[in-house]
């Protein structure tokens, strides 16, 4: 998908939206306070969209206007989606409300948290969350979009994909971490659960990169230690690949690569390139770093939240060989991470207290 706004004058907002298909008729969703929704034909002639072959026809241009939202120059907070997918295309920028920067939150970790992106969208215009669900085209459009001041990012994106892009936009960039067997559990878990009930028709919001797990999860013998071995020993190849190490995936891998010994050390540096790495586990101090760094407190008082049934699965899986096999790199790399971090919590408490 490719957009750009070109203009918000307050009486008219333009730009121009192309969607996957090059040859469908874009449609926009114009969200106003208090719930109302403007379908919008993006319909106006763009040669020059059609000449770059982003579009087949061009007819991709729109101008919402007073026409299509009544006193729009008055309305503070107007928001634009392109209208199949829900993709946040505008936000208008709040003063008193936004901050004037972009952020991308790596963060491996399959179920977003709730409470921290609803933080995330009270400070930015716009919010893109499970950042590995949208296309490569897609994400570059998002990341240089260059009309939105205000842009939130986070999701298991591959970092070495997207480095580049990320600091040529300027973007803060920041890593939380979790301990690899918490993660494994809490991703086994929440596959269990939406295959087997109602909301089934959620998985494809999280499995990005993992479908493999789906019938892996559905079945697994959760309360048996014994029998979650065994488990563990008939995965199927693709089964593995889509357990194995995913953080060493995120920060060290290129695209397409299989997780090796020799990526924790690429991975290491690349975290040590970015703005900032937190773990879970020291969440406040996270929290209170990367306030520092965009100028707002982005998480408040909230922490993620890790369920006990979480906690009880991930020390059984701990004591699971074939799950440290297939953890090994990323083990590895939290435990590097996690020693570095440490190291440098006790140099500042130290500067701290000659002072």
């Amino acid at each position: 998908m490719f957009f750009n706004i070109d203009a918000d004058d307050g009486n008219s907002i333009r730009g121009w939206l192309a969607p996957d298909n090059p040859s469908a008729a874009p449609k926009l969703i114009v969200i106003t306070p208090g719930g109302g929704e403007f379908e919008v034909q993006a319909g106006l002639p763009r040669p020059d969209i059609r000449d770059l072959g982003i579009h087949n026809t061009g007819m991709v241009g729109f101008d919402v206007n007073a026409t299509v939202v009544p006193n729009l120059g008055e309305i503070d907070d107007v928001e634009i989606l392109e209208a199949e997918s829900r993709l946040p295309i505008y936000r208008r920028f709040r003063i008193d409300r936004h901050v004037e920067r972009k952020l991308f939150l790596f963060d491996c970790s399959v179920v977003p948290q709730r409470r921290i992106i609803a933080a995330a969208n009270k400070h930015f215009t716009l919010n893109y969350t499970n950042s590995e669900k949208y296309s490569f085209e897609t994400m570059l459009v998002i990341i240089n979009n260059s009309f939105n001041k205000s842009i939130f990012i986070s999701g298991r994106s591959n970092s070495n994909r997207y480095a580049s892009y990320l600091a040529d936009a300027g973007y803060v960039t920041a890593a939380m971490l979790r301990d690899p067997f918490e993660e494994l559990a809490e991703r086994l878990l929440l596959l269990r659960l939406l295959s087997k009930s109602d909301a089934a028709y959620l998985l494809p919001t999280f499995i990005t990169g993992i479908t493999p797990l789906v019938d892996f999860a559905r079945d697994l013998p959760f309360d048996d230690q014994r029998a979650l071995i065994a488990a563990f020993r008939r995965a199927t190849d693709a089964q593995r690949e889509a357990m194995t190490s995913p953080m060493t995936r995120t920060f060290g891998c290129n695209v397409d690569e299989f997780p090796e010994r020799r990526h924790v050390s690429i991975a290491l540096e690349n975290l040590a390139r970015m703005d900032l790495v937190g773990t879970r586990s020291r969440f406040r101090v996270f929290s209170r770093l990367l306030a520092d760094l965009i100028g707002a407190d982005l998480m408040g008082q909230d922490e993620p939240v890790t369920f006990d049934t979480v906690r009880t699965f991930a020390a059984t899986l701990s004591r699971v060989g074939p799950v440290t096999d297939v953890l090994e790199h990323d083990l590895a790399l939290y435990s590097y991470a996690e020693e570095a971090m440490d190291a440098a919590l006790d140099g500042v408490t130290k500067d701290a207290q000659a002072i």
